[in-house]
């Protein structure tokens, strides 16, 4: 039977010594999944048809080759993508508008739009935010509008990319089987980037995506076919999570929950905020909130999407100001903060002069800068060769680590990070936890929304 989609033996650029080769039937669901930058995005842009291979006949799809100009506007209209960060296809700032833009991009009847518009948007949980703009959403909200926004095109392909890193692992898992359940329905086919071990367990085959090949793994993340010997590969299992302890309540959506406790006396170092109100407009998500962190302790901010997380972490941090209330820390201390989405707070060209931006903003020379520079970023467990690229041509887990060195950098009495594992394979999720640990047992206070 000829191949759906074939890769031959494709060298994808940015992944030195790649040799990827697939193939896949019509209708077939495949899962890949592999560590942070080993390569996953770039592979499902060129699946996707937005890379270019450099020759013709590495990649056919329906017998289109995306090497053939003419044949990516035609690929163009058989392939939809959901991109790892949803921001990428943003086109309007109203969540109905953006939507529906796709459908009706390519030719879709106005009340059958209307009509698949409603029913993802109440499918996905975005009812109350229909007349939001993408703006005003959470990143949950806005990657599941980015899914719609695909969903609503019902092309026969579909290419997502960890199309659920920023899903509760309940949601991701209901998500996961309605879209599933609809494409062998409508015998779309469907390839899913993902380092979540359900997402492998629930596909008709899975890959590993390592050192630039393409290894079929089993159910539970092992290798079939590989022979056992020391040159073998490492395969790590991925996407398993934190065991979540008991939550204190912070208001009716948001939950707090202490996962390392730091010593009392240590107290005075901490972060108090007394009857803290905030609203965006007549919405309001933080209603009369009193809360202390101590010095030497870690906590975890936990709640639906859209209940306010992001928002009550930035307050924390003092990005936003609350219309009642107050927020108490000693004077002169110093507070890093990793933004949801690392790229809102990247500000030089390459990832050694990004992270040696806090310290020279401190007042270091640039000698001292780039010292401290480097000593964090070998700390987090940046790649060396990553640190004359630019930061926004990273994975979105290349990316994690260079924010969290950025803001280790500036040697942070509190360290707050809105989703510290996004996009973060098993081993760098380890890694940061016990870099939380560390900190903690330092006397820091490190704040995580989760």
């Amino acid at each position: 039977m000829v191949p759906y989609i074939k890769i031959n033996q494709l060298n994808m650029k940015n992944v030195p010594g790649s040799n990827v080769s697939l193939s896949v039937q019509k209708g077939e669901i495949i899962g890949i999944t592999g560590l942070n930058g080993s390569g996953k995005s770039t592979l499902a842009r060129y699946l996707a048809g937005i890379i270019r291979p450099d020759v013709m006949g590495k990649i056919l799809i329906n017998g289109l080759d995306p090497y053939s100009h003419l044949d990516r506007e035609k690929i163009s209209r058989q392939v939809g993508i959901v991109y790892q960060d949803p921001g990428t296809a943003v086109v309007f700032d109203s969540i109905g508008r953006d939507i529906a833009f796709g459908a009706e991009n390519l030719g879709v009847q106005r009340d059958k739009v209307i009509a698949r518009m409603n029913g993802y948007i109440k499918r996905f949980g975005l009812s109350g935010r229909r007349k939001s703009s993408i703006s005003m959403l959470s990143g949950s909200e806005e990657q599941r509008a980015a899914i719609s926004a695909v969903l609503m095109m019902r092309q026969d392909i579909l290419i997502l990319d960890e199309p659920f890193s920023m899903q509760s692992e309940e949601h991701a898992k209901k998500y996961l089987g309605m879209m599933i359940k609809t494409a062998r329905k409508k015998g779309q086919t469907m390839i899913i980037f993902s380092k979540m071990s359900f997402v492998m367990e629930a596909v008709d085959r899975a890959y590993q995506l390592m050192e630039g090949d393409l290894y079929e793994i089993d159910a539970y993340g092992m290798p079939r076919d590989i022979s056992d010997d020391s040159n073998s590969p490492q395969y790590v299992r991925t996407g398993d999570h934190f065991e979540r302890g008991q939550y204190i309540d912070v208001n009716r959506k948001i939950s707090v929950e202490s996962f390392i406790q730091g010593s009392q006396s240590k107290g005075e170092n901490g972060i108090s905020l007394h009857n803290i109100s905030f609203a965006y407009g007549n919405r309001l998500l933080l209603d009369n909130v009193t809360a202390r962190y101590l010095a030497g302790s870690a906590y975890r901010i936990v709640g639906e999407s859209g209940s306010g997380k992001t928002t009550y972490l930035q307050v924390i941090a003092g990005l936003l100001k609350p219309f009642e209330g107050e927020i108490f820390i000693r004077e002169n201390a110093r507070i890093g903060y990793v933004f949801q989405y690392s790229e809102d707070g990247f500000v030089e060209n390459t990832v050694l002069e990004d992270v040696m931006f806090g310290p020279i903003s401190d007042g270091h020379s640039k000698k001292k800068a780039r010292a401290m520079a480097q000593s964090v970023l070998n700390f987090v467990g940046v790649k060396q060769s990553l640190w004359n690229t630019s930061p926004l041509n990273l994975s979105m887990g290349e990316q994690r680590l260079v924010s969290i060195a950025g803001a280790l950098a500036l040697n942070p009495d509190f360290l707050l990070i809105d989703e510290p594992y996004l996009g973060l394979d098993i081993k760098s999720r380890e890694h940061i936890r016990d870099i939380i640990t560390a900190l903690c047992l330092e006397g820091k206070c490190v704040i995580t929304v989760e």
